[in-house]
């Protein structure tokens, strides 16, 4: 029984052995964008079936205004330039899709910025990159579909990262992060705000 059990980890590991995986790199934030690398370190030409940045849905995420703005003020509130919703460019970006990365090689590309606001940048933020590759060789490619299938091995990759001042860091999976309350502890002014003051 014992030598069943074993039999589809060894499998897997022989697997990742021989053809390596592709992994995604932060390089660089620019003013409106950043530059990111999937490098491949397996022996096959691999397929990004999927690549896509997307925020951590549920949790607040804080942006700053980087440049002076006019904005219209009425009663308490402020109405921003272009009002006060905008949309996250870097979430519709699928460009990367169906792009053939060569065995053993990189490939650095940008992705757009964060909010489709040019006077914004992000202060803190939770973001993934969720990516999906799949080998070009047809018969690696049934294997791994195969490995897929019995649940052996899971062909659906993740990224884990903290922007914070337009800084991207990775963060591991299971580190349960609050990008607020971080900018609240790192900004004393900040912390004295209606965002932070009696919330953490």
């Amino acid at each position: 029984m014992a030598a069943i059990g074993i039999l589809p980890v060894f499998s897997s590991y022989l697997f990742d052995f021989f053809t390596g995986d592709v992994q995604v790199k932060y390089i660089q934030s620019f003013d409106r964008g950043y530059e990111f690398k999937l490098i491949n370190k397996s022996s096959t030409n691999q397929v990004i079936d999927k690549f896509r940045i997307s925020p951590e849905f549920g949790q607040p995420i804080l942006f700053k205004i980087n440049k002076p703005v006019y904005g219209t003020v009425s009663g308490n509130s402020i109405t921003l330039p272009g009002g006060n919703s905008t949309y996250m460019p870097a979430f519709e970006y699928k460009e990367m899709n169906g792009y053939v990365l060569e065995a053993k090689s990189e490939v650095s590309f940008r992705i757009p910025p964060l909010t489709a606001r040019n006077y914004m940048t992000p202060e803190a933020i939770i973001v993934y990159a969720d990516y999906k590759t799949s080998s070009n060789n047809k018969v690696i490619r049934n294997i791994e579909r195969a490995l897929d299938f019995l649940m052996i091995r899971d062909t659906n990759r993740r990224q884990k990262y903290m922007v914070v001042d337009n800084y991207w860091t990775p963060l591991a999976q299971g580190n349960e992060v609050n990008a607020i309350k971080n900018a609240c502890r790192d900004d004393d002014i900040l912390s004295k705000s209606d965002i932070c003051k009696g919330k953490f």
